[in-house]
This record gives C-alpha cells, sequence and structure tokens, in this order.
C-alpha cells in the first residue's frame, strides 16, 4: 500500500505534467513550434529585465504556476499574439502576457478537471512582476519547475503546491 507522501507525490507530478502539455500547446498554437523541456537553466539578467507572470490555484488542490522570462523574450511570444506586429506600448506587452498566461493556466485547469472528472483547481487572475534581477520566494510551497528554450526565447514554467493543501487527502 502507497503511503500518503507517495500518493501526494504522484498526484503533484500528474497535475504538473497536465500543466506542462498545455504550456506546450498554447506555445504551439502561437509559435507554430513543437516544444520539448530542456535541461536546467538560467535567464541572464545582466542587460535585461527579469519578468514574472503569476497565477493561483485553489480549490483540492492549492499552489501556483508561475512563468519566467526576460522582457525581451515576453515581447518576443507578445508580438507573435499580434500576429507578428510590433506592439504599440509597454502596456501592450502586459495586457498579452496576461492573455498567454490566462491561456496557459485556463488550459491546464481544463486538462486538470476534466484528467480527475471533476473541479479541481480554479485560477486566479494572472499577476506579472518585471524588475531587475527578480527573484519570487514562495515559503511553505514545493514546485516543480520545466525549462523551455526556442526561437522566441527561454521561459520557466514553475508549478508549486502549498503544503497545506492535502489535509484531507
Amino acid at each position: 500500500m502507497e503511503n500518503i507522501a507517495e500518493v501526494l507525490q504522484d498526484k503533484q507530478e500528474l497535475l504538473f505534467s497536465l500543466a506542462k502539455k498545455s504550456f506546450e500547446e498554447v506555445v504551439a498554437e502561437i509559435t507554430e513550434e513543437t516544444l520539448v523541456a530542456n535541461g536546467e537553466f538560467s535567464i541572464p539578467t545582466d542587460d535585461r529585465l527579469s519578468l514574472s507572470i503569476i497565477i493561483g490555484l485553489s480549490g483540492e488542490t492549492n499552489g501556483r504556476i508561475l512563468i519566467n522570462t526576460s522582457v525581451a523574450y515576453g515581447n518576443n511570444i507578445a508580438v507573435a499574439m499580434n500576429f507578428g506586429d510590433p506592439l504599440d506600448s509597454q502596456d501592450d506587452l502586459f495586457i498579452y502576457l496576461a492573455e498567454f498566461a490566462n491561456m496557459v493556466c485556463g488550459r491546464a485547469a481544463t486538462h486538470i478537471n476534466n484528467q480527475f472528472g471533476k473541479r479541481e483547481i480554479w485560477i486566479s487572475p494572472p499577476a506579472i512582476f518585471s524588475a531587475q534581477d527578480l527573484e519570487i520566494i514562495t515559503p511553505n510551497v514545493s514546485s516543480m519547475k520545466a525549462y523551455y528554450e526556442f526561437t522566441h526565447g527561454k521561459f520557466i514554467l514553475d508549478m508549486g503546491f502549498s503544503e497545506s493543501s492535502y489535509d484531507d487527502f
């Protein structure tokens, strides 16, 4: 018989695999590129601003999905979403990236809820943070990361789970 920690780990790995699938599908629709997760890397911040998009998860599973990149790479995705046309303003960058995060996380929620046959998770509206040497730390959250490097840039998908989300599990 599996212990609770093993069952929890298996569930988190399933949830993360569905989040990765969603990220890969959405990027493929936007860029027409097929993605495969790469080995670990860091996104250089020496001459670029860091950018993090965070969406909260609640329901049977609590946590968050964090998408990390640079402003330059985020701009590449936003321009692709804008059918290749340059953006009119910095505000457009954040509007497109918020929509990108909604597409990824909304699809992840759909895949997850379909997998469990019920409302396993809900998502919150995205929040976007941009700063030099930005680092977001989420205490009491265990996370899994996937690293993607493709024509439009480098992106890190980070899904974290609250340690208190499985009290009844």
